[in-house]
């Protein structure tokens, strides 16, 4: 006789809000004055608990969380991806990418930690195998500030430097002069053989990216970042072929369709799903394959909590060395969010640290972490935290 299958008997959301000091930092198009993020912890009906983390404004994700749950509350843990491809298909109205995406992404995310608990085993053996131990680390940092800009650039990428990081991406798209003066600052600190990454975060068209890049192109940028907006198509195709730099999106991208014609046209070199929002696991793992279909690096992009880091760790144990072999100059790589966020270590027991520019992949079940509950629900926006059980 078979046994019942595991089901989802409870689902919790915590949405979190930390306001920022002095205001906040800047990014290239927007001031970042809060750092938020929205937790969701499943129930079995065994009794194991997974976590995972969604992106977005809070209260409005709590909302699309707690349409999602009542959805999917007592069905069975394995369902996923066909779970989610029969959502996004019956709800073609509200296209494939936005926060209900992005409310998928911690469900689903959630769904294979508690899958993998019940197993014993890390999510990375549920998503093929682990192939690494470590992975380097880049300092993800460079931020802009109201009080002037090289000072403290200068001192991100000193603090970044002395923690041993040998990698950085910092924030450019204020115009040529500032892109310049910045993009140098930081390749003088790491050095000639330091990695470089600048990110424009899409605070650009493509004739002033192209003017920019024609004076960073001298610092020897390990990859440009979000240089136009996602859905400038023509444009990316311009970049592609006037550059020669290596191009890297995907943090604004959801599902496999999204994806799909960035990779398969080959308008990047570096695939960036973030995992809090392309769909978890579930589409990650897809997105990550077709990357490999056609030859292209794949860098998740990070920024959330340590739940996200734990679960990209999983991630990038199991990304194949391909396109390269026992040579690989390219390894994976973590982004290791330096900004002020309190939520990146607070949520969890034990932190996720670099150490000399290095993180080491958790080895415990699930995402290899275990949450700070009370730190969580101290965190939580009342008025937005949920509760949803099974009938």
């Amino acid at each position: 006789m078979m046994n019942s299958p595991t089901t989802i008997q409870r689902i919790e959301v915590f949405p979190l809000e930390h306001k920022l000091q002095d205001g906040g930092f800047g990014a290239s198009k927007v001031r970042v004055a809060a750092r938020t993020a929205t937790l969701v912890k499943v129930t079995t009906s065994d009794g194991i608990v997974g976590w995972g983390e969604s992106f977005g404004p809070p209260r409005l994700m709590a909302a699309h969380l707690e349409d999602l749950a009542r959805a999917v509350i007592g069905q069975p843990l394995e369902l996923r991806e066909g779970a989610w491809l029969d959502r996004l298909s019956t709800s073609y109205h509200l296209t494939k990418g936005g926060l209900h995406v992005a409310a998928i992404s911690g469900l689903d995310t959630a769904m294979w930690d508690a899958s993998a608990r019940t197993y014993g085993v890390p999510v990375s053996s549920l998503l093929g195998g682990r192939l690494r131990t470590h992975v380097t680390a880049y300092a993800s940092t460079g931020y802009y500030h109201e009080k002037g800009d090289s000072g403290p650039l200068r001192a991100y990428i000193e603090e970044a430097v002395d923690e041993g990081f040998t990698a950085a991406k910092i924030k450019i798209g204020s115009g040529v002069a500032g892109d310049v003066e910045r993009t140098g600052i930081t390749r003088d600190l790491l050095g000639p053989d330091g990695l470089v990454m600048v990110d424009y975060n899409a605070n650009a068209t493509v004739d002033t990216v192209l003017a920019s890049l024609r004076e960073v192109s001298n610092f020897n940028p390990y990859w440009v970042e979000e240089p136009l907006p996602p859905d400038e198509t023509n444009g990316w195709a311009m970049l592609r072929n006037q550059t020669g730099l290596p191009l890297a999106a995907g943090e604004a991208l959801y599902t496999r369709f999204g994806f799909r014609d960035y990779i398969a046209e080959k308008r990047i070199d570096i695939v960036q799903p973030n995992l809090s929002v392309c769909g978890g696991f579930t589409e990650a793992k897809v997105i990550a394959q077709m990357a490999t279909a056609w030859n292209l690096r794949v860098a998740p992009h990070v920024w959330g909590t340590g739940v996200l880091i734990a679960a990209t760790l999983q991630l990038l144990s199991t990304l194949p060395a391909s396109p390269f072999g026992e040579r690989n100059p390219y390894p994976p790589l973590l982004e290791y969010d330096r900004g002020e966020n309190p939520f990146r270590e607070g949520v969890l027991m034990e932190p996720i640290l670099a150490r000399r520019g290095e993180v080491q992949i958790p080895t415990g079940n699930g995402l290899g972490v275990e949450i700070n509950e009370d730190a969580v629900r101290m965190w939580a926006l009342p008025t937005h935290t949920l509760d949803i059980t099974s009938p």
